[in-house]
């Protein structure tokens, strides 16, 4: 296999494990939502932020990588790397979490219910 061939494969697997990474780092404001709720501007805020560091990221990429030449198999990687992340393991990890906010908040509902029973 030729070096520049090579060279090209490296790249779209780096495009498509920044794209994972990318999905990661939304998980994480997700994640951050479900255990403090905020009003709907914040949420327009976070994720404007979050797409500024995405598109900063995927720039960043093409830029110490590829000389900042734009190569559509790239983002195509970074895309493909985004949505296989996005159904393969988020999914499965918001609805872990939200099953754990959900079975922390009924515990510590039936504890302040049986601590009023144990008061009277």
């Amino acid at each position: 296999m030729s070096p520049g061939i090579r060279y090209e494969a490296r790249l779209f697997l780096m495009s498509v494990g920044t794209g994972a990474g990318l999905m990661m780092v939304y998980d994480c404001v997700r994640i951050f939502r479900i255990f403090c709720p905020h009003r709907n501007w914040a949420v327009g805020l976070e994720d404007l932020l979050c797409g500024i560091y995405c598109a900063v990221m995927t720039f960043s990429l093409l830029y110490e990588q590829n000389d900042g030449n734009l190569r559509g198999f790239c983002i195509f990687g970074v895309i493909l790397g985004m949505t296989m992340y996005q159904r393969l393991v988020s999914r499965r990890v918001i609805r872990q979490v939200k099953r754990a906010v959900t079975w922390l908040g009924s515990r510590r509902k039936r504890r302040k219910t049986s601590g009023l029973r144990e008061n009277r």
